[in-house]
């Protein structure tokens, strides 16, 4: 089921991050899967990617800030030993198991059909209490809802994580390429809750083209505002640099920077300690072994950097609100510079992506396109006030 419609669309942004991602080499076959364990309030979160073909919207351009790679589709069979593998090679007890391909779990042409239900085998003999799975919001149907709500034990705890991002329409279209609307989100939340199956909403910070106080509040803004569409829980992603993507192409221009961790602690302590409980965080850190996956990751200073981060793991596994009331009392100069860069006059943010455009288009060889079959684009992108204002 697909449900996107061409008004909720980037041309322009997916024809970049094409000519972006062009050069990029295939993912190495070598590495059928990869595991990563963290503490969390419920015990040890496991997670377990396993290689696919990759994600269908990051072959048609994708997101502005995601490459998890692109591979030769490996046939059914394969993806299931991945999985059989990743999980015996969990050398502890795991409480919340999460299973992810390089995009959408949901979608068959990812993982077809056949290997979604030998997966689901294998994820409900092994003893968690809680299953996550990720999914586009486009794939999240009755269909597929109620097939792995039923592969399960009734007694288990299942998820499925959704990459809202950003709740402005403006920003998922202009400066993220989401390709899927609000009200696709909401629907999938529904569908899900209709037969006992959370949802958890993914969110962004550091989104591409936004200033560090902008990104702190539309941050902010989608994290609450998920939470009363009826997300279970938010998750804040702060935002590395991976090669092969806009962000990338805007810090080689100098006009992009990955989210500082005080930003993160900012974002937290604006949700509060009501809503602390149902927001985690995920990927203040990086986890990959291999240092070309990143580029530069969410940091501070050198001097504050070992001590930031393991107050934020202490955040992971509890989601204590006195956590990050000691993070925002810690002394650290960087904080300072942070927190005076949150005032930077930055200018109009629609001048300023339009701008940021031309530049781009020129960049890529698409300024003919932009100024001939993008001017509908334009206009829509300087609509932005339009929109605030109703």
């Amino acid at each position: 089921m697909k449900t996107n419609t061409d008004n909720e669309n980037n041309p322009f942004l997916s024809r970049l991050m094409a000519n972006i991602r062009h050069p990029r080499p295939k993912l190495p076959e070598d590495q059928p899967f990869f595991n990563r364990i963290e503490k969390v309030p419920a015990g040890l979160y496991g997670e377990i990617w396993f290689r696919t073909g990759g994600c269908r919207w990051d072959r048609q351009g994708g997101c502005t800030m995601c490459n998890y790679g692109t591979a030769t589709p490996p046939s059914s069979a394969a993806m299931v030993t991945s999985v059989e593998q990743a999980l015996a090679a969990l050398n502890q007890p795991i409480d919340e198991l999460m299973v992810s391909p390089s995009g959408s779990f949901l979608d068959a042409l990812e993982v077809p059909v056949e290997a979604r239900h030998r997966i689901y085998d294998l994820i409900a003999a092994y003893p968690a209490s809680m299953v996550l799975l990720e999914s586009r919001s486009e794939w999240v149907v009755q269909e597929t809802v109620a097939e792995l709500r039923n592969s399960q034990p009734s007694d288990r705890h299942i998820v499925i994580e959704i990459g809202l991002e950003s709740v402005d329409p403006w920003i998922r279209r202009f400066c993220i390429n989401k390709g899927s609307s609000i009200a696709d989100f909401t629907r999938a939340v529904q569908v899900a809750r209709d037969q006992g199956v959370e949802v958890y909403a993914n969110v962004c910070l550091g989104t591409a083209l936004l200033s560090p106080a902008e990104a702190i509040d539309d941050t902010v803004k989608t994290a609450r505002w998920s939470l009363d569409q009826g997300a279970a829980r938010v998750v804040i992603f702060p935002l590395h640099i991976k090669p092969y993507t806009l962000l990338e192409v805007l810090h080689q221009r100098g006009d992009y920077a990955a989210p500082s961790l005080w930003s993160l602690v900012e974002v937290l302590n604006r949700l509060g300690s009501e809503l602390m409980p149902r927001v985690e965080i995920a990927w203040y850190r990086s986890y990959y072994d291999r240092e070309d996956k990143i580029r530069h990751s969410p940091d501070t200073c050198p001097h504050c950097r070992a001590a930031v981060l393991k107050m934020l793991d202490e955040y992971r596994a509890t989601q204590a609100s006195c956590t990050i009331a000691d993070l925002s009392a810690y002394p650290c100069s960087c904080r300072e510079l942070w927190a005076t860069s949150l005032n930077a006059v930055t200018g109009d943010i629609v001048d300023r992506v339009a701008a940021t455009y031309r530049d781009l288009a020129k960049t890529f060889n698409l300024d003919t396109w932009l100024t001939t079959r993008g001017a509908f684009l334009m206009g829509a992108l300087y609509s932005k006030s339009h929109l605030e204002n109703n």
